[in-house]
Order: structure tokens, then sequence, then C-alpha cells
């Protein structure tokens, strides 16, 4: 059989009928191709800020109602390390807490483990549900502060004071673990400052205050010289954590453990370690 009779004559007519289809096919690929290399050029919309309270009072180093802070210091690395965003509000600590309960606030900066906070929000944890240290934002020590003229005491081991009577600052873990001890605990004390002036009135005769601060004020403020003085040994010394609300980390654990993780990096870094130094913190 010979096909070239029957191919050849068809040929040109098959060729100039293809060509109004080959002019609407070129644009239409060009089209798929565009349409193909789009994902690449969209951009996720940025995932918005997340609300962190912290405590509307000075705590050196740590914290200061205008933003200052070895906290924040730490936190603006993270920022920067993961393109994350942070949004800072100052409150009253107890009101921090409640609003991480509620939601509304995402996180609260520096806040102990301890009775009923895992109600509260999320903490970085261990695979066995232990927390995890090196994904705290730090450590301080609770300190026994005295009344010189008093009959309180702190040898280390055992804590006496008058009518089991203890003056802390309001929402601090510390009345938490006293009360679990038979304490009458009187959250009475906002700042350190209280704390001590409570003490010089004679008010009290132990208070338990958390932070630098009252350490610094008990040792350089005139108003407490021979009226207050420090015991020797902390009560207890906490880590503090960055904790987000139930809501927010289950909506996307990714975010947070990754914030947990840049945590832990930046306190392990030379430049952080250094503003450690300088502020006086112990390794």
């Amino acid at each position: 059989m010979n096909t070239s009779v029957a191919v050849g004559p068809l040929a040109p007519r098959y060729r100039h009928r293809s060509l109004p289809w080959r002019r609407h096919a070129l644009p239409l690929l060009a089209v798929a191709c565009a349409l193909a290399g789009a994902p690449a050029m969209v951009r996720a919309a940025p995932a918005r800020a997340l609300v962190l309270c912290f405590e509307d009072v000075v705590q050196r180093p740590w914290t200061t109602p205008d933003g200052g802070g070895l906290n924040f210091e730490l936190l603006r690395r993270v920022e920067k390390q993961l393109d994350e965003r942070f949004s800072y509000v100052a409150k009253p600590w107890r009101r921090c807490l409640e609003e991480l309960r509620t939601g509304a606030v995402d996180a609260a900066i520096g806040a102990a483990d301890g009775p009923g906070r895992r109600t509260l929000a999320v903490y970085p944890t261990l695979p066995d549900g232990a927390l995890d240290p090196s994904r705290a934002v730090g450590a301080d020590y609770a300190h026994v502060f005295l009344r010189t003229a008093g009959a309180g005491s702190w040898d280390g081991k055992l804590l006496v004071a008058p009518n089991n009577e203890v003056a802390v600052q309001s929402g601090y873990i510390i009345g938490a673990v006293l009360r679990e001890r038979g304490y009458r605990v009187r959250e009475l004390v906002k700042t350190a400052d209280d704390g001590l002036r409570m003490l010089a009135a004679g008010l009290f005769d132990v208070a338990i205050l958390q932070g630098f601060e009252a350490t610094n004020l008990a040792r350089s403020d005139p108003r407490f010289h021979g009226v207050v003085k420090q015991a020797p040994q902390p009560y207890a010394v906490f880590m503090l954590y960055l904790p987000f609300n139930h809501t927010v980390y289950a909506s996307n654990p990714r975010r947070i453990e990754g914030i947990w993780r840049a945590i832990a990096t930046v306190r392990q870094s030379h430049e952080y370690r250094q503003l450690l130094h300088d502020a006086g913190v112990p390794d």
C-alpha cells in the first residue's frame, strides 16, 4: 500500500487548519506557565503580633514599666531571630495572670510554675511532662526580709513568723507555696518597696520578696538601714518562663515551641550572657 499519495495532498491543508489553534494555544500556554509560578510569588500573611503581659512595677534586672530590662533584651533577640512580632502590655501581675487565663493576653513574661498555674497556661516541658528549665527566661530568688526588732527568723530550714503571717507580693507564686505550708499569707504588697516599708513600720515581722530590687533597696535605701535586714539564705529559687494561654498554644504549637527554642538559644549566646554578667546576675 502506497501511503504517499494520501499524505501528500492532505499535509498542506492540515498545516493550514492548525494555525488558528496555534494562535490561541501560545497565549494560553504563557498564562499557564505564569500561573504555575504564582505560588512561589505569594507571601503568607504575617502572623499577628503576640500580646505579652509583664508586671507594671520595677523588677530589676528583669523588667521595668518602660520596657527596659533583661527579659526585653532576650525577647527582642528572639523576635529578630525568628522574624516574630511581640506586643507588650504592662499590668498588675495578678491582672496579667487573670488575662492569661481568659485569653485576653497571649503570654505572661516571667511566670513561675506552681500550684494551679498549669490550668492558666502552657509551659515548656520535657517529654515526661516536667518543666524544661533550658527554655526558661531566667531564674529569680525569693528572699526573706525581717524586721530587725521583730520576732521573725529564717535559718535556711525553718521560717518563724509571729502568728504565721508573712507579707508577699500580690499574685506571686511564693504565696501559694507558703499557703500549702500552713502560713497566713498577706498579699498586701505590690512592690518590693511596699514590702520593706511595711516591715519598717512594724506591720509585719517577715516578708518574702522576689527579685533583685528588694535586695538593692534593703542595702542602699537609708529608710531601711537598721530596721530591716535580709536573711543570708534565700527562701526559694524559681525558674521563670514565658507561658502561653491554652488557646494560643493549641492554635499554633509549632510557633510557640519555636519561640521557646529560640529563648534557650539566645540565653546561651555570648552576647546575652555578657548582659547577665553586667547586670550582676549569677550564671
